[in-house]
């Protein structure tokens, strides 16, 4: 899917001179009769964007998820759960420096060098702040976590902060140009870097705090990396009309990006406080897999997709039927792995060890959040293209009130228990119950009121991908269940793994005529040039 680029004819791929004070046209999504003129350049740029961004979510959550399966098989949950706790309270700060100016650098028609430079210093600056305040509060969140060793976990990760802070305007040129191959190269580098040096620290005996060492070295080098593929240089001054034009678009997106990272990490909060590190810590692990999934499958393509639908913001129709293209993609790649994994998830953790076999149930619960997240994932970038993103800030808060309200209540209804298998169940439980809603309301809102397109035009093409996911994992189970497998968990997890991708497969290629028309292509030009 990879292609070349001619760069002498779509402009988004030249090489940018940042260094005059005019309107960046390299970094603008073109207008219709330019894409009309360049032909396929627009197509072609998409599918090596497309490329390179599945390439830069499979390299790091690759990379990220075998180091994190190693580390909780040397560490055991407790460890884990610890220092996923503490990140939990740098990473608000870090995604609020990452939706504020990112995606309005991304979506914004007109863009010059004066909008780069005040977004640099901007970020710098709340980097700063956010960081003192962060280690300031360091003692408070471990003191609500009935965990004294949080804070000094939470002081050594507020550099991070800072790191995140120096790559969101180098990151959101390359995004907006939709170059994702230099951040597919900075993104596995640094993450296989900071796995060595945590694995290294694990061998040595630094429990929690190989963890540690892990998140900071992987941040570290990414931002080197990052600087080092980036041609752009900020310059010392800070243009104030610029600020003025890019704080009340990322106002909003922030506003709304800070409602989102709640609202989905709500479980973790409600499993810190309530039931301990050891659920949070099995928790994670029930959660990884699902989310790796959904990140490889589906939000690959949302990092595409903004860019692409804002391209698109001022024409309706094409608009809603990339939105569809996008969606078909994300479902037939997304749906049957999540089937796939559900139906092998108990003798999968169960291969890390007894401690971690709690765990099992929970991830096929999270399976569904991934589904409903597999369907959600491209609305958010729909609003904030067609330039609506206080819509996605409102229903962010939304689903936060809602959120707190459901685990409030299951942190209450379980409180005391010492059942963990009981306790990230019913979180993933309420986690999926809190996310299928808001994503039926969320696909209301924006098909039927703001795009105005035909719903079922959109998620029709959608339904057999979901019958295969379903199937692959519905299968498995009843055979499970029945006991007819036995044996150890290493024979279970291989013989429900062929079963799931075999039926999953049949099914998509059989009632998928897209996908099947694609594969039958992709083997007839193989076979022509034998």
């Amino acid at each position: 899917m990879s292609q070349g680029v001619d760069q002498s004819v779509d402009p988004l791929d030249r090489t940018v001179d940042l260094d005059r004070t005019v309107e960046i046209n390299a970094l603008a999504p073109p207008p219709a009769q330019e894409a009309e003129e360049a032909g396929a350049a627009p197509r072609t740029r998409l599918k090596s964007a497309i490329f390179w961004s599945y390439a830069l979510t499979a390299g790091r959550l690759g990379t990220t998820t075998i180091v994190t399966f190693v580390l909780a098989k040397m560490l055991g949950p407790h460890a884990l759960g610890v220092v996923t706790t503490a990140l939990l309270f740098v990473m608000i700060t870090q995604m609020l420096l990452q939706q504020t100016l990112l995606t309005t650098i991304i979506q914004r028609e007109q863009l010059d060098d004066d909008h780069l430079d005040a977004g640099f210093w901007l970020v710098i600056g709340g980097s700063l702040a956010l960081t003192a305040l962060a280690a300031g509060l360091a003692p408070l969140w471990a003191a609500f976590n009935d965990q004294p060793q949080l804070t000094m976990i939470c002081i050594a990760l507020t550099p991070m902060i800072l790191l995140q802070g120096l790559t969101v305007v180098p990151e959101a040129i390359l995004r907006r140009k939709m170059t994702f191959r230099p951040l597919a190269i900075r993104t596995l580098i640094a993450t296989a870097i900071g796995g060595v040096v945590g694995i290294g620290m694990a061998f040595a005996g630094y429990q929690a705090w190989a963890l540690v060492a892990q998140q900071l070295v992987t941040a570290g080098v990414g931002a080197v990396v990052l600087w080092s593929v980036t041609d752009w240089r900020p310059h010392w001054r800070l243009p104030r009309r610029a600020a003025r034009d890019l704080w009340g678009f990322s106002s909003q997106t922030a506003l709304g990006g800070v409602g989102v990272f709640l609202a989905i990490r709500m479980d973790v909060l409600v499993i810190g406080k309530f039931f301990g590190a050891n659920a949070t810590g099995l928790y994670r692990i029930a959660q990884r897999l699902p989310d790796m999934l959904t990140e490889v499958t589906s939000r690959s393509l949302q990092q595409v997709s903004l860019p692409e639908l804002a391209r698109l913001q001022k024409q309706p129709v094409e608009l809603g039927d990339r939105l569809a293209k996008m969606l078909h993609v994300s479902a037939v790649t997304g749906l049957p792995a999540l089937g796939i994994l559900a139906a092998t998830a108990k003798p999968l953790v169960a291969l890390l060890g007894p401690e971690w076999s709690p765990a099992g149930t929970a991830m096929q619960l999270l399976c569904i959040v991934g589904i409903v997240n597999v369907y959600g994932v491209l609305l958010g970038p729909a609003l904030q293209a067609v330039g609506r993103p206080g819509i996605n800030t409102a229903l962010s808060w939304f689903q936060l009130v809602v959120g707190v309200t459901t685990f409030y209540f299951i942190g209450q209804l379980l409180n005391g228990s010492t059942d963990d298998r009981a306790q990230v169940a019913a979180i993933a439980l309420g986690m999926s119950a809190v996310e299928l809603s808001i994503t039926i309301l969320m696909m209301y809102i924006t098909f039927v009121r703001v795009l105005k397109v035909n719903t079922w035009q959109i998620l029709g093409p959608t339904v057999p991908a979901f019958v295969a996911g379903a199937a692959g994992f519905l299968v498995p189970f009843l055979i499970d269940r029945s006991g007819m497998v036995g044996g150890p968990w290493v024979l279970k997890f291989v013989v429900y793994g062929v079963l799931a991708t075999g039926i999953s497969a049949g099914l998509l290629l059989g009632l998928d005529g897209r996908t099947r028309g694609m594969v039958m292509g992709k083997l007839g030009t193989k076979l022509g040039k034998k």
